[in-house]
């Protein structure tokens, strides 16, 4: 019985990350044509037309804050964070889960100090008002707490997971980085051959 809840708990984790990662995935795309076309915008105006718009730039960045900060979460669902992983490799199996638990641990920690200050420093934004827009921050200074908060949902889906997982690469690495490393690792090079042609 109790492995069968084990099951269902480890399936809806797994699922709630699929999900929200998915989720975020919508987002993401809308922001990069969002900043993509702005950017072409502001080029276009600057140096076709020679009339430069003021809000282009502006506008470009902080939707690339937006985007840059909210793509953190899926990777983090995905393994996709570059990490040390050497020393940890090297050590048992059990241990080296517990350091890699621990670690995650920090992290969240740090992540946990993140939304709390993020959020108060999006309500300061209130009364800032951006250069070219002329909106308020809070808004754009918003990205912060709910990447944070987002991060913080993918990586206890992620450290629950990996109370299952045995294979420390899976826990480490992405799938396809792991595909790529066995593949490397599976490479036969021919031996250099002596001699010129017709040797």
């Amino acid at each position: 019985m109790a492995k069968k809840e084990d099951m269902f708990l480890f399936r809806l984790v797994e699922r709630t990350g699929n999900t929200l990662e998915k989720i975020i995935e919508v987002p993401l795309l809308i922001l990069s044509v969002i900043m993509t076309f702005t950017v072409l915008l502001g080029v276009l105006f600057r140096y076709v037309f020679v009339s430069p718009l003021s809000w282009t730039e502006e506008f470009s960045r902080y939707m690339m804050i937006w985007m840059a900060l909210l793509a953190v979460a899926p990777c983090i669902w995905r393994h996709e964070h570059v990490g040390v992983t050497m020393f940890v490799k090297k050590l048992p199996r059990f241990i080296a889960k517990g350091v890699i638990f621990v670690s995650n641990g920090f992290i969240l920690f740090f992540l946990y100090i993140l939304t709390v200050y993020g959020f108060k420093m999006a309500e300061g934004g209130k009364e800032q008002i951006s250069t070219a827009l002329n909106t308020t921050m809070y808004w754009w200074l918003m990205a912060v707490p709910v990447s944070a908060l987002l991060c913080i949902v993918m990586l206890v889906c992620k450290m629950i997971l990996d109370i299952r997982r045995k294979d420390l690469d899976e826990i480490l690495m992405a799938e396809d980085i792991i595909a790529a490393v066995k593949r490397e690792e599976n490479l036969e090079f021919d031996e250099p051959k002596l001699g010129g042609r017709g040797q």
